[in-house]
């Protein structure tokens, strides 16, 4: 099997009409990393979908031809990005929700950075403008901005889960598993600490951004009110291993929050 540059990948479930966009955002991305001679594949993962997201789907495919469409019944986004991950053919993995919208410079910048590092390095845009419901810009920071502050992460989560990642890594260390029953949730927060403890590198792509679009009813919010946390993760510790002892204290309460101690 051939290998590409990056696998650009959606997760989509019930989006409906709203697919349309997403995907139209998704061709323009690929097309413009393909002008500059990077090798994309599209893939489609579909997760318990209605019949009019399917509709939408098998027609894109019929319009580009080499998308792999995959179908999964988990109900569970972190399953849909793992079982993209284990069928990539992409040095490099590219996440989008089904109703989220990709800058048209987001492949091609994000491959350009990441070629040339030796280090385990995952990508987010610089900037997110959500639409819709409750609008605003959240700005993601970068891990050797001086004021990124690792104990925060405990209380917040720093970067969406629209990352740019090497499918080795994505192998190695896939997404958790949710149970909200469990009040267990918040799939890229969980998944994000877990990078972090994974030794990866979470940084920031110079002009690049997304779009999300915020819904009334949203998987985010169904987490929230069911009172999830993000699954328990071993981050902090390894942080303070190799921590100066007098900054130690901005770390206990994450250490705390996750159940270790120090």
């Amino acid at each position: 099997m051939k290998q590409v540059d990056v696998t650009a990948v959606v997760t989509v479930h019930r989006e409906g009409l709203l697919l349309k966009p997403t995907l139209d955002s998704l061709s323009q991305s690929a097309k413009t990393a393909n002008l500059e001679g990077i090798t994309t594949e599209i893939m489609i993962v579909m997760d318990r979908p209605d019949a009019l997201t399917s509709n939408l789907v098998e027609r894109y495919k019929l319009q580009n031809v080499n998308a792999r469409i995959f179908t999964s019944n988990t109900g569970d986004v972190g399953m849909s990005r793992n079982l993209a991950a284990s069928n990539a053919m992409g040095k490099y993995v590219a996440f989008l929700d089904g109703d989220d919208l990709w800058g048209k410079n987001w492949l091609s910048a994000a491959f350009n950075m990441l070629k040339n590092e030796d280090r385990e390095v995952i990508l987010h845009p610089e900037v997110n403008v959500y639409f819709g419901r409750d609008p605003h810009v959240f700005v993601h920071i970068d891990m050797e901005d001086q004021r990124f502050d690792i104990a925060c992460l405990a209380l917040t989560n720093y970067w969406t889960s629209l990352c740019f990642a090497t499918t080795a890594f994505l192998l190695r260390n896939p997404y958790p598993a949710s149970n909200l029953g469990e009040q267990i949730g918040f799939e890229d927060w969980s998944w994000n600490l877990a990078s972090v403890a994974a030794g990866a590198l979470h940084k920031v792509v110079p002009g690049t951004g997304h779009a999300i679009r915020m819904k009334h009813a949203s998987l985010l919010r169904q987490t929230s009110s069911a009172g999830c946390m993000a699954a328990p993760s071993d981050a902090f510790i390894q942080v303070l291993k190799n921590t100066p002892q007098a900054a130690r204290s901005r770390l206990r309460i994450a250490t705390a929050w996750d159940g270790t101690g120090i």
